[in-house]
């Protein structure tokens, strides 16, 4: 995709680029628990088994926790994650990767005190706009340092953790 540039001509590829700008791409959800060891790692990303929108198909069910970029641009992502109730521990946050890395600026943690209610907690992500190329993927992490319970399973019902995805522009 190309920014649109004096003198080019209107074709439905680049109408239906255009189409997408500001709209959501993906939204999905985890409705049941998900257990998350304690410490950070890309391994304990949340895995979404309900994907109410997937509209460039970059949800593949065999890599659940995984939002691949199927076209290159930039792209904004939010999301949240609820943890269970649990007193034990000083911290809980959700932070992005992108390629199985820690992005910088994708860190959150609002959640950072001696005393942690004995209820459950949901930890929003920062709002992260990025430019990604065709074939990045994005995925969101829960931290936490609880050791009763460890692992700490995430909340559901109505505290459920989601993700959601929205274009941007061309790059």
């Amino acid at each position: 995709m190309t920014n649109w540039l004096a003198g080019m001509r209107t074709t439905a590829d680049r109408l239906y680029d255009t189409d997408l700008i500001g709209r959501m791409i993906f939204f999905a959800s985890r409705t049941t628990n998900q257990s998350i060891p304690s410490g950070e790692s890309a391994s304990s990303a949340m895995q979404w088994n309900v994907v109410d929108l997937d509209v460039l198909g970059g949800w593949d069910p065999a890599q659940p926790s995984r939002w691949t970029c199927p076209r290159a641009g930039w792209w904004n992502f939010q999301g949240a994650v609820a943890f269970n109730a649990s007193s034990s521990g000083s911290v809980r946050e959700c932070c992005w990767y992108v390629n199985g890395g820690l992005v910088g600026l994708g860190r959150s943690r609002p959640i950072n005190t001696g005393s942690i209610a004995n209820s459950y907690l949901t930890v929003d992500a920062r709002s992260l706009p990025r430019l990604m190329a065709v074939g990045d993927y994005v995925e969101l992490v829960p931290v936490h340092n609880s050791s009763d319970p460890n692992p700490l399973p995430t909340a559901t019902g109505s505290a459920s953790p989601y993700m959601t995805v929205t274009y941007c522009g061309p790059a």
